[in-house]
């Protein structure tokens, strides 16, 4: 065919420009990859991932605009749906509706009641950002543990995760992103520290105990452990995320700072040592294994 890059099962006619939608065209889901919405489009017309990337490389036409025209959507709409595919260079009509919206660049699965909603079937990859643990609407842990739909489970039984999903969101608006990001963090750290010294707290171990009773079938996963824990980390970013209390744990005189994380955190017990991960960031600020924040602004205009 004089088309080495295509696949053998390819036609010329294949890989011409594209001038009209595949046969069945999919709808973008809000903040989906790019590589999740070319695979759900090449499995609803029968397409391996790489027979699709060959039309799109193949046409003459901006990468975007045949994505756009092959699925049936509008250029403006993937643009809005998908903020990572303007980030370079958006539209001047766009610019403005995408000012401030941040690029993610982290991802995970869409909560899978959600997506089958939407008609996008059970998995759907999705950008997020460190907040976006659960699927309010449907009561369910998208967070840290979860790879895919089928690791997601019913939190309804521990209201203590949404309700610290509340204040982990109030806490942004108070403090900024950047700051609770980083809050969040050294908590996460500090707490899956203790739990693997100390096997926790009792509030901890109770939202598990209510978990696993609910969700025997993800009684032993990463995922369960780590929404027990959530409501313990957001408690202890919250006075991480403090000026005012990150000035007093960081003072010659961090009592009060302490007092505070015994009572609402660790069932009377100050930490103390050398190895206890709270006292080693309150002598040093240290901040392990950070990547930074999981976003980044658009460029400006």
């Amino acid at each position: 065919t004089g088309h080495d890059h295509c696949s053998p099962t390819m036609t010329t006619a294949a890989v011409r420009i594209p001038s009209r939608p595949l046969p069945r065209p999919v709808r973008v889901y809000k903040d989906e990859t790019t590589p999740s919405i070319i695979r759900r489009l090449g499995t609803a017309n029968s397409l391996q991932p790489r027979q699709l990337r060959t039309l799109l490389k193949s046409s003459r036409r901006p990468w975007l605009e045949t994505l756009a025209v092959l699925a049936n959507n509008d250029p403006a709409v993937l643009v809005l749906a998908m903020p990572q595919l303007g980030q370079h260079d958006p539209a001047p009509s766009l610019r403005q509706k995408l000012a401030g919206r941040p690029i993610r660049t982290t991802h995970t699965a869409a909560c899978h009641r959600c997506a089958l909603a939407h008609g996008a079937g059970r998995y759907v990859q999705i950008y997020t950002t460190h907040e976006m643990v659960i699927c309010p609407r449907h009561g369910l842990w998208t967070g840290e543990g979860v790879a895919g739909f089928t690791d997601q489970f019913s939190i309804r039984a521990a209201p203590e995760i949404t309700a610290a999903w509340h204040h982990h969101k109030n806490l942004i608006t108070s403090h900024g992103r950047s700051t609770v990001r980083k809050a969040f963090h050294v908590a996460r750290v500090i707490n899956w520290t203790w739990y693997d010294q100390l096997h926790h707290f009792p509030a901890t171990t109770g939202i598990y105990d209510e978990l696993a009773a609910d969700q025997p079938r993800h009684a032993n996963s990463h995922a369960i452990v780590a929404a027990s824990l959530y409501p313990a980390i957001v408690t202890l970013t919250a006075a991480i995320s403090s000026p005012h209390w990150d000035e007093i744990a960081h003072s010659r005189h961090p009592d009060q700072f302490l007092d505070r994380i015994s009572i609402e955190l660790t069932d009377g017990w100050h930490p103390r040592g050398a190895s206890d991960p709270l006292r080693h960031w309150m002598d040093t600020d240290w901040l392990p294994g950070f990547r930074g924040p999981d976003t980044i602004s658009p460029p400006k205009p």
